[in-house]
């Protein structure tokens, strides 16, 4: 994840002194990254609707002139035209409203500015199991979570529809041979299963099993694709 973070820090470009907002975000990791990219003189905003993430963003959001605030994409509590850039990670497929939340993101960005907006196509998920049926069950209600489990194959007409003058698309693959605490997989296995498991608990179950029995054989494999949907003003 940190690599990702690093290739969204480069497809954002933020630059000394810039005002730059993180759009849903959550702990706050890319913000705290972001401040240091701005500097002293520049400014982030660190926004997000759960105020558990507002909380531990401001902890490690630094600078005088950033701060966090308690609130949603679709109603940002920025002016008009105040940022040069903004990113929002893993956030509009949760939001029903996308138009709205492009709309906003418009208009709060500086004529010429960059927003950049990665989310998942979660058809791109792959998991090696013995079961390929039982593994496209669970993919299949775990689209459930979402409002837009394929967002990225929309933004493009999304956002010329909101007004952007450019927009361009980047792919941003994850692939893991090998499994352990850290690594990113079995946390979102062990999420998928959980919320498959509230009405198909033993869909779920056999499917994690399967999944860790891979792992034990050597033969673990995974891969998904992000796409950064790259809009400017």
């Amino acid at each position: 994840m940190r690599t990702q973070r690093a290739q969204i820090r480069g497809l954002l470009g933020a630059r000394e002194g810039e005002a730059v907002a993180d759009l849903g975000c959550g702990p706050g990791h890319l913000a705290g990254e972001l401040a240091l990219d701005v500097g002293p003189r520049g400014r982030v905003v660190a926004l997000d609707r759960e105020p558990g993430m507002v909380e531990a963003a401001t902890v490690r959001l630094t600078g005088d002139r950033s701060r966090t605030v308690l609130a949603d994409v679709t109603a940002l509590p920025v002016a008009d035209q105040q940022l040069d850039r903004a990113v929002a990670v893993q956030v509009l497929e949760y939001v029903p409203d996308v138009e709205r939340a492009l709309s906003e993101v418009r208009r709060v960005l500086k004529p010429g500015g960059t927003a950049v907006l990665v989310d998942t196509d979660w058809r791109s998920a792959v998991w090696h199991t013995d079961d390929r049926d039982r593994t496209d069950a669970v993919l299949r209600a775990w689209e459930g979570h979402f409002k837009h489990p394929q967002l990225p194959v929309l933004m493009p007409g999304l956002a010329r529809s909101a007004g952007f003058t450019s927009v361009d698309v980047v792919a941003l693959p994850m692939v893991e041979t090998q499994t352990g605490a850290d690594t990113y997989s079995m946390g979102m296995a062990a999420a998928i299963a959980h919320f498959v498991g509230r009405t198909e608990p033993v869909l779920a179950t056999g499917w994690r099993e399967d999944v860790k029995e891979q792992s034990r054989r050597g033969q673990y494999f995974f891969s998904l694709t992000r796409f950064a949907t790259i809009v400017r003003r």
